[in-house]
């Protein structure tokens, strides 16, 4: 008897030691469906943008990615050159959240289908983080050309 619960409890502590305590679920809402929190926050790093607030776009930022992003903003701010958006479509969202030892983590990446004010269409790619660090973007992209 004593054998069976010993060899009972050893195979619950190594079950215990193989398995993993990391969560991860992955969400992909598609174009039109449901809403990601980051949408409002796209509007805000837009709007900084057109206004050439370049501070105020860095405020947005991760904060493990703002110390690197100071010629990307100006960049994104020089290709707007103070055009606002007229329109702005989600075409995509892919929402990962993971659970483990270091906390709790929110990915979202997100794509639209923005219209300028002039007519000009481009692309955006954006990857809003949320971690124990903070929140924010690690990846803002505008996109030209064909996709």
């Amino acid at each position: 008897m004593k054998k069976l619960i010993c060899v009972t409890l050893l195979v619950f502590m190594m079950l215990g030691c193989l398995t993993a305590c990391n969560f991860n679920f992955n969400t992909n809402l598609g174009g039109g469906l449901g809403n990601a929190a980051s949408d409002e926050k796209v509007d805000e790093m837009m709007d900084a943008l057109t206004k050439n607030d370049i501070s105020a776009a860095k405020s947005l930022l991760h904060p493990e990615r703002s110390a690197d992003a100071d010629k990307s903003l100006e960049q994104i701010a020089d290709f707007l050159d103070g055009r606002s958006v007229a329109s702005k479509s989600r075409m995509n969202v892919n929402i990962t959240t993971s659970t483990g030892t270091a906390g709790k983590t929110v990915q979202e990446q997100t794509a639209y289908q923005v219209s300028l004010n002039d007519g000009t269409i481009v692309y955006l790619n954006a990857v809003y983080l949320t971690t124990d660090a903070g929140a924010g973007f690690v990846s803002f992209q505008l996109v030209l050309g064909l996709v």
